[in-house]
């Protein structure tokens, strides 16, 4: 009975491609997640700073999560056309095929991350959660939604690599600022 009151929930349409993250505390973000074999899905993992000291651009943390990355990529059959390791969260851009190889995915690597980040292979974890929230997902539908992803997942890839942040870097960048960011 339980199960059937939350197949009926409507979310908002500014949602209906996103599921996880903060959203799932609210309403809006409790349905079924939606996947897309067609397009592009936005992907970003937000790590629990309490949990993993050290974050995840240290020298270890980056190679063992760029390794996980394009092996259980090659496993699922899922494309991964750009991703930004931050310290303290992940984001990557995919394309999928089936939608159970893209929930296979996202369920595995979401371990095998976690896993690896507190040496947990052996003995339980004892601490914090390493996770902050569920794996945020948005499925880009559209090309200048696509376009404005890939260069917000590469803006984040510069500032993690010593770019200065501003507030108003996602306002719209001119054609300078851009063949800069892609330089």
């Amino acid at each position: 009975m339980k199960q059937q009151t939350f197949s009926n929930l409507q979310t908002h349409w500014k949602f209906r491609y996103c599921h996880g993250g903060t959203l799932r505390k609210s309403s809006k973000g409790r349905g079924a997640r939606p996947l897309s074999s067609k397009d592009p899905i936005h992907l970003v993992f937000k790590v629990n700073k309490s949990a993993v000291t050290k974050g995840l651009r240290s020298a270890r943390s980056f190679s063992l999560l760029n390794i996980l990355l394009k092996k259980y990529a090659r496993k699922f059959f899922v494309r991964i056309e750009q991703f930004s390791i931050q310290s303290d969260h992940i984001h990557i851009l995919i394309r999928g095929g089936k939608r159970s190889a893209v929930q296979s995915f996202l369920r595995v690597v979401a371990g095998q991350f976690s896993q690896c980040l507190t040496d947990t292979f052996t003995r339980r974890h004892e601490g914090e959660k390493v996770w902050k929230h569920r794996p945020f997902t948005r499925v880009v539908k559209g090309f200048r939604p696509y376009i404005v992803v890939r260069d917000y997942i590469q803006l984040n890839e510069l500032e993690a690599l010593g770019r200065p942040y501003s507030k108003t870097r996602l306002r719209g960048l001119s054609e300078e600022q851009l063949r800069e960011l892609w330089a």
